[in-house]
C-alpha cells in the first residue's frame, strides 16, 4: 500500500510539473513578438547585408521574430498592393521613397508619418538632405531611406581604348560611336526593355537634357505639360538611336539582365543603369570592375537641361504600415537597417549609402561607385525617376508611352499627347 501511494504522488507530481511546463511554454510563445519585413534585394550582397541587420536586431531584442519574405520587383509591387487593399501589410516594407504607388498609400492613412520618430533619432542629421526629400510628401516623412542610386552611362574602357574611342559628351558623339561600334560587331548599348524602365531611362536622360529638371517637376505638378516640346524632342532623339540599331537586336524582348551580360563580357560597349550594377558585376565578375567607367549622359544641340544633373533616387528605402500593431518596434528595426554597421557592408558591395558616409566608409567603396559619387557630389540637381516621382498610373502610362515609341508603335508627338491627356485626369 505504501509504494503505491508514493506511485500515486509521484504521478502527480509529474503530472503537474507536465501541465506547467506546457503552460509555460505557451506563455512564451504567445509572448513573441513577430514583425513582418518585405524587401526586393533579393540577389548576393544587399540581401545578405540585410540579413546580418535583421539577425542583430533579434540578438538585441529577446522575445522578437522578424520574418523576412523577398520578392521579385514587379511581383512586389502586385503582392503589396493586394495586402494594403486587405488590411494584411507587413509592419516594414521596402519603398522607393514618398512618390509612386507608395504615395496613393500615404493618402489613404495606410502609411505611418516618421516626422516625430524623426525628431528622435535626428535622422535629419543623419542622412542625405537629397535623399530624405524623396521620402517626403507634402512636407512630411513616411520612409526611410537606405541606399541612394544614379544612373550612367557605363562605359567599357577597354573597348574604348582598344578603337581609339574616347567617351560621349554630345549626343553626336554618341551617335557616331554607335557607327563604330556596330560596325566592328559590338553592340552600341546593351538594353533589355522587357521590363519597360531600362528604356524608360534613356527617355528620362534626353528629356532631361532638353528641357531640364523644372519642367519635368512642372509638368508632374501641373503648371506645365507633358506635350512641350521638349518631351517630343526627347522622343524624336530616341527614335534616332533606334533607327541607326544602337541597341540590343531584340530589345524590346530581352530581360535586363541579358544586356548586362552583354555588357560584362564585352559585347556591348555601353550600358546606362544604375549604381546597384556594380554590386552585381563585385559578385559576377569582379575582375571587370577595373573595366567600368561611369559617364555623364551626353548633352543635346541647344538644350536646356544641366549636363551635371543626375538621374536618380532612394533605390531601396523602408516604410512602417499604419496598420502595425508594433510601431514603435518597427522604426526601431529601420534604425538597425540603417545604422554604422550596415552603411559600412553596403559601401563595400558597392552602393551608394543615403546615409551621409564618413570618409572611412567613402574609402571602403569600389572605384567605379567612388566615380559615381564624385557626379552626384557635382550635381545641382537630381531628376527624379519618372516612375518612382509620378502618381502610379501616370508613370505606368509612362513607361507604356516611352515603350511604344522603342517598338515605334506610337510616334514622339503621340506619346507625348498621351501623357499630357493622362495626366490631367
Amino acid at each position: 500500500m505504501r509504494q503505491l501511494f508514493l506511485g500515486i504522488i509521484i504521478l502527480f507530481a509529474f503530472v503537474i510539473f507536465g501541465c506547467s511546463r506546457r503552460s509555460d511554454e505557451g506563455g512564451s510563445q504567445s509572448s513573441q513578438t513577430t514583425l513582418k519585413f518585405w524587401h526586393i534585394m533579393n540577389y548576393s550582397g544587399p540581401k545578405e547585408v540585410l540579413e546580418r541587420a535583421v539577425k542583430r536586431f533579434e540578438s538585441n531584442h529577446p522575445g522578437v521574430k522578424v520574418q523576412i519574405q523577398t520578392f521579385e520587383n514587379d511581383s512586389y509591387k502586385v503582392k503589396l498592393a493586394n495586402e494594403m487593399a486587405s488590411g494584411n501589410s507587413p509592419d516594414v516594407f521596402f519603398t522607393w521613397g514618398a512618390g509612386g504607388q507608395t504615395s496613393e498609400y500615404i493618402r489613404q492613412g495606410k502609411v505611418e508619418c516618421l516626422d516625430n520618430y524623426s525628431k528622435e533619432n535626428d535622422w535629419e542629421g543623419k542622412f542625405i538632405d537629397s535623399a530624405l526629400s524623396i521620402c517626403r510628401l507634402e512636407g512630411k516623412l513616411y520612409c526611410l531611406p537606405l541606399d541612394l542610386s544614379a544612373v550612367t552611362l557605363w562605359c567599357n574602357k577597354d573597348l574604348f581604348e582598344s578603337h581609339g574611342q574616347s567617351y560621349p559628351s554630345t549626343l553626336d558623339n554618341l551617335t557616331r560611336l554607335v557607327s563604330v561600334f556596330r560596325d566592328k560587331s559590338i553592340t552600341p548599348l546593351a538594353l533589355g526593355n522587357m521590363k519597360k524602365w531600362p528604356g524608360a531611362f534613356y527617355f528620362c536622360y534626353l528629356a532631361n537634357r532638353c528641357g531640364g529638371t523644372q519642367l519635368f517637376l512642372d509638368a508632374a505638378s501641373g503648371s506645365a505639360s507633358f506635350a512641350d516640346e521638349s518631351f517630343i524632342l526627347a522622343g524624336r532623339y530616341l527614335r534616332d538611336l533606334i533607327d541607326l540599331n544602337a541597341f540590343s537586336i531584340g530589345f524590346n524582348g530581352l530581360e535586363d539582365d541579358v544586356a548586362r551580360v552583354s555588357f560584362v563580357n564585352g559585347k556591348s560597349a555601353m550600358y546606362l543603369t544604375g549604381t546597384w550594377l556594380v554590386a552585381r558585376v563585385k559578385d559576377e565578375n569582379p575582375d571587370f570592375m577595373a573595366s567600368m567607367v561611369p559617364v555623364p549622359f551626353p548633352s543635346v544641340p541647344s538644350g536646356k537641361g544641366d549636363l551635371r544633373t543626375v538621374l536618380g533616387g532612394v533605390n531601396c528605402g523602408f516604410a512602417v504600415s499604419s496598420q502595425s500593431a508594433h510601431k514603435d518596434l518597427a522604426v526601431e528595426l529601420l534604425n538597425a537597417l540603417t545604422d554604422e554597421q550596415v552603411i559600412g557592408e553596403w559601401c563595400e558591395i558597392g552602393r551608394i549609402p543615403a546615409v551621409k558616409p564618413t570618409p572611412e566608409q567613402v574609402a571602403k567603396l569600389p572605384k567605379p561607385t567612388q566615380l559615381v559619387l564624385k557626379l552626384l557630389d557635382n550635381a545641382d540637381t537630381i531628376q527624379p525617376y519618372y516612375d518612382q516621382f509620378l502618381p502610379a498610373k501616370l508613370g505606368v502610362q509612362h513607361a507604356n508611352t516611352t515603350q511604344n515609341i522603342f517598338a515605334g508603335t506610337m510616334t514622339p508627338e503621340e506619346a507625348a499627347k498621351a501623357m499630357a491627356a493622362a495626366a490631367e485626369k
